[in-house]
């Protein structure tokens, strides 16, 4: 009787060793696993945002009344179109990833890379530049994570100005 109760205590004893071994691994590797999906996040948001300044290149070369139809994902951080500024800009909030040189513009083909630090997080931001009239329904269009995809209209309209419009 004395070794059965001893067995018991052997197991449980091995059981609370092996839960804190996996709960320490999970400590390690859980915040590893979301700087992963962050810079995964920014690196998808680079491809879409330079998807989008093809269509309006596309457009562009297209004369005016060229229209082009876009679908977006926005996963985590918000899409901006400022029209005043003639600037699409992505901003990711509270990302877990410093995906660049913190406080340096990096040039990205056509998009800025700009990290922030704020405290234990970075805040990423992704700005394009146009030398043409962005034009939007909106001042300025802003596009928020969402279940759904987004689509845009993106059309010249002549005189060196694109609309941007939010199709439902």
């Amino acid at each position: 009787m004395k070794n059965r109760g001893q067995i018991w205590v052997e197991t449980v004893i091995y059981v609370l060793i092996a839960l804190i071994m996996i709960g320490t691994v999970l400590g390690i590797a859980k915040p590893k696993i979301e700087e992963m999906q962050d810079k995964l996040a920014i690196e998808r948001t680079i491809e879409m945002m330079e998807e989008i300044n093809a269509q309006i290149s596309s457009a562009i070369e297209g004369g005016v009344g060229n229209k082009r139809v876009i679908s977006i994902e926005i996963k985590k951080g918000e899409l901006k179109i400022d029209e005043g500024g003639d600037k699409i800009i992505f901003t990711m909030e509270e990302s877990k990833s410093t995906y660049s040189e913190p406080g340096k513009d990096i040039p990205l083909g056509a998009i800025t890379v700009h990290t922030e630090k704020t405290g234990k997080l970075n805040r990423i931001t992704l700005t394009m530049d146009y030398d043409y009239n962005l034009v939007t329904e909106e001042s300025p269009l802003v596009l928020t994570k969402s279940a759904s995809k987004y689509k845009l209209s993106i059309e010249n309209i002549g005189n060196s100005q694109i609309e941007i419009k939010k199709i439902s």
